[in-house]
């Protein structure tokens, strides 16, 4: 079964450091996902101080598989370089950070995943017994190889979905990518009951969802879902569905707001 990943996109992270100052995070990114056009040699993305104070902006990329616990000399490399690493960005002031490809060393034939991480730090004030608390925002940096088949505003309706009743055990359904981009799934629902909150799923990746009793499949027989665009906007989908077989979902029209799928 391929990887996937289930954190959620824009995530914050909070590190608390002990010192002698206290501030709230005024850093912002301008998306909550970045896409990387193989075609061409790097990406940037603006960072903005929104706050009264300068702040020092350190930038990391990382390999999902690697989470803090990574020991750093077993974190895996990457072809990419992100710059500048470490900056001091003003009030109100704005920070270009780039991320560059060197050109070799990731899979050619469907797209990849890293985190971006943005920790901000702000200036230490001259108080004393107070927290200071260094934000450190993530968000999903997706490496698109030229070449790719295939149009990746499609792929959530690609998606094959799948109702599974063992003989024992707790019944699933089944979501199965079988594109070559990764897709970005928001409140997953059957019959109006949420089944998840959040799915990333890679390429070619399955995965299965546990359905409670309240999932019943006497309640219209409807499968719902919202995907997340290139652009971090919000498409939604909707699916008669039956147990008998696999299904897929369209693109619902929502203008005006459709009951019925």
């Amino acid at each position: 079964m391929t990887r996937l990943s289930l954190a959620r996109t824009g995530g914050c992270l909070l590190s608390l450091i002990l010192t002698s100052a206290c501030a709230e995070g005024a850093l912002s990114l301008a998306g909550t996902r970045l896409i990387f056009d193989g075609r061409y040699t790097e990406v940037s993305i603006e960072t903005h101080n929104k706050g009264r104070n300068a702040v020092l902006v350190q930038a990391t990329l990382s390999d999902p598989r690697d989470d803090d616990d990574t020991p750093p000399d077993q974190r895996r490399l990457l072809p990419f370089v992100i710059t500048p690493p470490l900056s001091k960005v003003p009030a109100g002031g704005k920070q270009l950070l780039r991320v560059l490809y060197q050109g070799a060393g990731m899979p050619a034939g469907q797209e990849s995943l890293l985190h971006l991480y943005a920790l901000e730090v702000p200036q230490r004030q001259a108080l004393e017994q107070q927290l200071n608390i260094a934000v450190r925002q993530r968000i999903n940096v997706f490496y698109r190889p030229p070449g790719l088949e295939g149009d990746p505003a499609d792929s959530a309706e690609r998606l094959r979905w799948t109702f599974n009743s063992p003989a024992a055990g707790t019944r699933t359904l089944s979501v199965e990518n079988p594109t070559v981009y990764h897709v970005s799934l928001e409140v997953v629902q059957l019959n109006g009951v949420q089944v998840i909150d959040y799915l990333l799923l890679a390429p070619r990746a399955r995965f299965e969802l546990p359905l409670a009793e309240s999932h019943s499949t006497a309640q219209g027989h409807q499968l719902r879902f919202n995907a997340l665009t290139d652009y971090g906007a919000r498409r939604r989908y909707c699916a008669p569905w039956t147990e008998q077989a696999s299904f897929t979902a369209r693109l619902q029209d929502t203008t005006p707001i459709q009951d019925e799928c």
